[in-house]
């Protein structure tokens, strides 16, 4: 019974996302795809729908869960605040909890008890940074040409190489988050 959950959560997740992704888009595609929140959130929408379809493995969960916890840690640690949580939640709204708190959670249930995956492949944490890097990509060039950055940390003109000791332990983070995950799916399936 377990089981049959799974694509009725994923496709909850993946379509409560697109909702508020696409109305981002709609308003501002360009200066809305400098936001990790709502790249991020696409990629791992897209994710969830080709597993859906069975396009993709359900191993590939990793990479919408780890992009999901890289928005939730991020968004909490260095933009909200510990002492911020309880009033962002309170008056953040419907796209706020959607798209900063409650997928990780989600997922975290999905890839525990609902995902019958049996191969996890290590290589898959190194493959899944070509969406932060992409990120990264993007955001440097449309920061140079429309003068903005989305974050702080990315703030090239204001921090200089700073910017790279945020990127570095972000990305240090999502690969370790990848292999955390990935280890431990890998040790449960030979269990199950």
């Amino acid at each position: 019974m377990k089981h049959k959950l799974a694509n009725p959560l994923r496709l909850v997740i993946a379509l409560a996302s697109f909702y508020f992704v696409i109305d981002a888009f709609r308003s501002e595609f360009f200066g809305s795809l400098q936001y990790f929140t709502y790249t991020g959130s696409l990629v791992g929408a897209l994710v969830l729908l080709f597993v859906v379809a069975g396009r993709l493995d359900e191993r590939h969960l990793v990479l919408p869960f780890s992009i999901t916890v890289i928005i939730h840690v991020v968004y909490i640690v260095l933009l909200v605040g510990p002492d911020g949580i309880i009033n962002d939640l309170l008056t953040g709204g419907a796209e706020n909890l959607v798209l900063h708190y409650l997928p990780p959670y989600l997922l975290l249930i999905d890839l525990v008890l609902l995902s019958r995956a049996r191969i996890y492949l290590y290589r898959d944490a190194l493959t899944y940074l070509i969406v932060p890097v992409a990120y990264l990509g993007y955001v440097a060039i449309y920061g140079q040409v429309a003068r903005e950055y989305p974050y702080f940390f990315l703030n090239v003109g204001e921090l200089g190489f700073a910017v790279l000791y945020y990127v570095a332990a972000i990305a240090t983070f999502f690969v370790a988050l990848n292999l955390f995950v990935i280890a431990i799916k890998r040790r449960t399936a030979v269990v199950r």
